[in-house]
């Protein structure tokens, strides 16, 4: 993945990032940004901390401020906006308030058109990505440097340019 310069956004690898038009570009294809998520944080003391979550009900479960979101296989993905609409593709979801247009990759509302955007993996246990020692992201994503210093997920694989 390619971590965008705001320190919020990312794009699939060997994309640029377009932070005028909130897109991804190659010389082939003009996609939406997607926005990192917080990565979890291992415990470093044998105190309990509560790690808050969104439980999902195939047990898996996403970051705070995400929404669980089922996938085509019946597992769940994260849409990381806060009461998501999810798209009946199964891939995408929607900002609250809007309905997915599918067919255009649009979340459209009354006054409104955004790209919609592509949910991350559930979090499970036994499936993570290694920030360093004190973080982890979902599998099939990527660990990126949030502005705050933070560890963020951003929704593709690969490394971090």
């Amino acid at each position: 993945a390619t971590c965008c310069n705001d320190h919020v956004h990312c794009c699939p690898q060997n994309t640029q990032c377009d932070l005028v038009h909130g897109t991804c570009v190659s010389k082939d294809k003009v996609v939406p940004m997607s926005k990192k998520v917080p990565a979890r944080m291992k415990l470093q003391t044998s105190a309990t901390v509560q790690v808050l979550r969104t439980q999902c009900s195939d047990g898996s479960s996403c970051p705070d401020g995400s929404t669980c979101c089922e996938l085509g296989d019946h597992s769940f993905g994260c849409c990381p906006l806060i009461s998501a609409v999810c798209c009946g593709d199964h891939l995408h979801c929607c900002p609250f308030g809007t309905t997915c247009d599918i067919p255009h990759k649009k979340c459209v509302s009354a006054d409104s058109e955004t790209p919609m955007v592509k949910k991350i993996p559930a979090l499970r246990e036994e499936a993570t990505v290694k920030c360093d020692d004190t973080a982890t992201c979902p599998d099939s994503t990527t660990c990126c440097r949030l502005a705050s210093g933070e560890w963020g997920c951003c929704p593709y694989e690969d490394v971090c340019e």
